[in-house]
């Protein structure tokens, strides 16, 4: 069984400037999930894929129509890693400071953020369960989020997935993962 991750084109969405609330950072992540993609060049046309799931956020639903002609079948389990600000309202950071706290939390298993560890593993496996289970999905091609991409590649090497190690997952690059 041969699997193709790509994380979403970069999103068309201003990234936040200066020192921001908790509140602000959360609101600025929402819009975040609602934006769409700047369209860029996808050279991995070579690939053949027999199914595409992807995503059902903006981003990662404009990335798959662009890169894969078929039908697509959309998936909320395939969503990125949710990440909220700790409640510090009163408190400004930069927006990656935020972030970085964010997912220092959810890692800490921190009650601030949307979703646990164990939660983000049961999605993981729960769509790979049923891709595997499924005869007719040998060539499946996987658009999601970047941090998810991450989880989701630890879980193929667990599985005994061979491929090209992701350290950061970049916007609109095939990773090819073969059992």
């Amino acid at each position: 069984m041969r699997m193709g991750l790509v994380r979403h084109f970069k999103a068309d969405h201003i990234p936040a400037r200066g020192w921001i609330t908790g509140e602000q950072f959360n609101r600025w992540v929402a819009e975040y999930d609602a934006a769409g993609i700047r369209p860029a060049p996808f050279t991995d046309h070579k690939e053949h894929w027999d199914y595409c799931i992807c995503s059902d956020l903006p981003r990662a639903v404009h990335t798959a129509r662009q890169i894969y002609s078929g039908d697509i079948a959309l998936s909320e389990q395939l969503r990125e890693i949710g990440v909220a600000a700790v409640k510090l309202s009163w408190f400004k950071l930069p927006a990656a400071c935020w972030m970085v706290i964010g997912r220092l939390m959810w890692l800490a298993g921190h009650p601030s953020q949307p979703e646990s560890r164990r939660e983000t593993s049961q999605r993981i496996i729960s769509v790979l369960d049923k891709l595997e289970a499924d005869p007719q999905r040998k060539n499946v091609l996987i658009i999601t989020h970047g941090a998810f991409m991450k989880q989701l590649e630890r879980e193929l090497r667990r599985r005994s997935y061979s491929g090209q190690r992701m350290k950061h997952p970049r916007n609109g690059q095939l990773y090819v993962y073969e059992k």
